[in-house]
């Protein structure tokens, strides 16, 4: 018998290869670009309202800025007044002498009769009043000059009761637009004869600003005042 003979293989045919197209991996699909965010709706913004007009106050007189007087009658009565309520007061004072020399220190005041002017240095001064005596002291020569009260030609800062236009000869009274009172008087009662006395006091601020005395033998000499602080009488009269 016969061998059959093996029928022979048919070549295995490979897979067709896939194509460039094929083998290209898929792309990825667009990614999705996010919508930009919509404006917000504006809203109309609130009205702002008007800031309302207030009205400035009345400049109407207070008791520390009276108004000034109207007449010279008027100011030499504000002028006593203002003396006849002090009580107690202090400033500090600047004095030009006669020489044009100047000196400077405290002034203290108690309403009758006493003051007391400390120099500071290099002077060596000092005028004091116990209400019945003044005393000019010199430290430095060792004098003590003594004479009544009554002679001082500032009587009008220790007298009680003082009335000016009584007490005095009075030749003049002024007041200036910046409510400044200047009262010009003759003292024939100063130590050595008559002396020449100028006031000036600020109606405004109710306070003696400066005087300026003219001895006897024309020697002049002013006093300026800065800083005062003052307490008065409860039963003065004057407009504090």
């Amino acid at each position: 018998m016969k061998p059959v003979a093996p029928e022979p293989q048919k070549p295995t045919t490979p897979p067709p290869a896939e194509t460039a197209e094929q083998q290209k991996p898929a792309a990825p699909p667009p990614a999705k670009v996010a919508e930009p965010p919509k404006p917000a709706r504006a809203t109309p913004a609130a009205p702002t309202p008007a800031p309302t007009a207030v009205a400035a106050p009345a400049s109407t007189p207070t008791p520390t800025s009276p108004p000034g007087p109207k007449s010279p009658e008027e100011a030499l009565d504000r002028v006593n007044a203002y003396f006849n309520s002090l009580d107690v007061m202090s400033a500090y004072f600047v004095q030009k002498n006669p020489n044009g020399q100047q000196a400077e220190g405290t002034l203290s005041m108690r309403r009758p009769g006493q003051f007391h002017f400390a120099y500071a240095p290099p002077s060596t001064l000092e005028v004091i009043s116990d209400g019945r005596n003044v005393a000019i002291r010199d430290k430095k020569l060792g004098t003590n000059d003594v004479y009544p009260v009554g002679q001082t030609p500032l009587k009008f800062l220790v007298q009680d009761n003082i009335d000016l236009s009584r007490d005095t000869k009075v030749r003049d009274v002024q007041v200036g637009r910046d409510g400044i009172v200047t009262v010009r008087f003759d003292d024939s009662a100063t130590l050595g004869g008559t002396s020449k006395i100028t006031l000036r006091f600020d109606s405004r601020a109710n306070a003696l600003k400066q005087w300026t005395i003219i001895d006897a033998q024309g020697y002049e000499t002013t006093v300026t005042l800065s800083g005062l602080n003052a307490t008065y009488r409860r039963d003065a009269k004057a407009t504090q």
